[in-house]
């Protein structure tokens, strides 16, 4: 009787094992599904999806507002100049201890990777600290070439609509102080105006689709979508 019970026990932990093994076999190889982060707006979340369905990475998603700002040398500048180019745009603050940083590196790699034909522009979301003065020297400590790479503030209010604009996400800090937050993504602009890709700006990975990309949007002149 012994040993029929001791059979018996070793047949039940190898079926546990079994169903064990089918429910780590089932997690790998499920579909995953997008996540949205806190900061991705709907059209973020689409575009991950996209890509993880391995649909074509260039689509128009949607187009981007006329905005006249000021730039890093005190001058008017208006997002109307950039039509016939492609653009790479980003929200930041220069007194951020956060992701800007790492997503101004990330800017400096996409500036050195990318043709000369391609313009770059990074919004402040912190414009009462963020004056033409202190934006221009955050760009020459950069080595951001002017010529390419614009550093465009505003009164708060005009910061505020050109992030909600662009679809980005922002929050202002309040009263209490709490911490500025802001979506750390990096759009892609065609050369009529419209957005064709939305890239983490923290991602090296990332950065370099979106390189790869605005490289082919610059070398097509405009390239069909």
């Amino acid at each position: 009787m012994e040993s029929k019970q001791k059979l018996v026990t070793i047949g039940l932990w190898a079926v546990l094992l079994l169903a064990m093994v089918g429910v780590v076999i089932g997690a790998i190889f499920r579909p995953r599904h997008a996540v949205a982060k806190p900061n991705q707006t709907d059209v973020g979340v689409s575009w991950a999806s996209d890509r993880q369905q391995g649909h074509p990475p260039l689509r128009e998603l949607f187009a981007t507002p006329d905005l006249t700002l000021t730039d890093q040398d005190g001058t008017k500048f208006s997002t109307r100049d950039l039509r016939g180019r492609a653009w790479v745009a980003d929200f930041i603050f220069t007194s951020c201890a956060g992701s800007c940083p790492v997503m101004s590196y990330q800017m400096v790699e996409v500036q050195k990777n990318t043709p000369a034909d391609v313009r770059l522009v990074s919004f402040s979301v912190d414009p009462a600290h963020d004056t033409p003065a202190v934006l221009k020297q955050y760009a020459a400590a950069l080595k951001a070439d002017p010529a390419r790479w614009r550093f465009l503030t505003g009164t708060p209010q005009q910061m505020a609509d050109a992030a909600y604009g662009m679809k980005m996400a922002l929050k202002p800090a309040g009263n209490d102080a709490p911490p500025l937050l802001h979506s750390d993504k990096f759009l892609l602009v065609n050369p009529k105006g419209v957005v064709v890709g939305i890239y983490d700006g923290t991602s090296a990975d990332d950065v370099k689709r979106l390189t790869a990309d605005a490289i082919k949007l610059a070398g097509g002149g405009g390239m069909a979508l």
